[in-house]
């Protein structure tokens, strides 16, 4: 039975089009690629549509076979993968998982995920250690706790317990005391409950109860 191609279609998803969700997920559209055989059977392969834009673009010489059609169709993929995966980079550090996530979600395959994540690790351009580093001091910065820096870094699929010297190499009690402190100098002292309003703001900056508590206190104490 021949499995050569004898002709190649692109099916690009409506503009507009809902990706998937529910209990997966969510997943950008994605293109089918039909591959016509000479013995009347259809082959479908799907792709993100910007793999399916390229492939049309540099179609193989037909008649070719079936495995080298699709061998060029999932070489294409893995080189856009990778090639979408340093496009993030370029916006700002991205941790391994979310990479991960992001790639799925446009609808790359897993093979090609992988080879793309490997690739960028190897290379160092993609680093969960520099992540996690660059992620706590912008953190910081904006006023954030350590207790938020760690919910939002097990969010993003980091554990900073991974990093040399963590967490002393990156807070500090008296660290911790002066950005509370900061963050109430920009607050009014409310005129109601004035210590449980700024003790709830703080924890939910991620400040201990402590550390909050005694900025509270020293807040209301100094006054307007």
């Amino acid at each position: 039975m021949s499995e050569n191609v004898v002709e190649i279609d692109i099916a690009l998803p409506p503009k507009g089009s809902a990706g998937m969700g529910g209990a997966l997920p969510y997943r950008r559209p994605r293109a089918e690629v039909r591959f016509s055989l000479e013995n009347g059977e259809v082959r479908s392969g799907w792709v993100p549509p910007r793999v399916a834009r390229l492939y049309e673009k540099a179609l193989p010489d037909l008649p070719c076979t079936y495995r080298s059609a699709m061998d060029a169709l999932m070489e294409l993929e893995s080189h856009v993968c990778f090639t979408a995966l340093t496009e993030m980079q370029s916006r700002r550090e991205h941790s391994s998982h979310e990479v991960r996530s992001k790639l799925q979600q446009h609808g790359f395959r897993v093979t090609s995920i992988d080879a793309a994540i490997e690739r960028a690790l190897d290379l160092k351009f993609l680093d969960d250690a520099r992540f996690m580093a660059s992620f706590i001091d912008e953190r910081l910065r904006r006023g954030w706790g350590r207790r938020k820096i760690e919910l939002e870094l097990k969010r993003r699929g980091a554990d900073p317990r991974a990093l040399p010297g963590y967490p002393e190499a990156f807070f500090s009690a008296e660290d911790d005391a002066e950005r509370a402190r900061q963050l109430l100098q920009r607050k009014s002292v409310p005129e109601t409950r004035a210590f449980e309003k700024l003790v709830r703001h703080l924890v939910g900056k991620g400040f201990s109860f402590d550390v909050a508590a005694r900025a509270a206190r020293e807040r209301i104490d100094n006054g307007a």
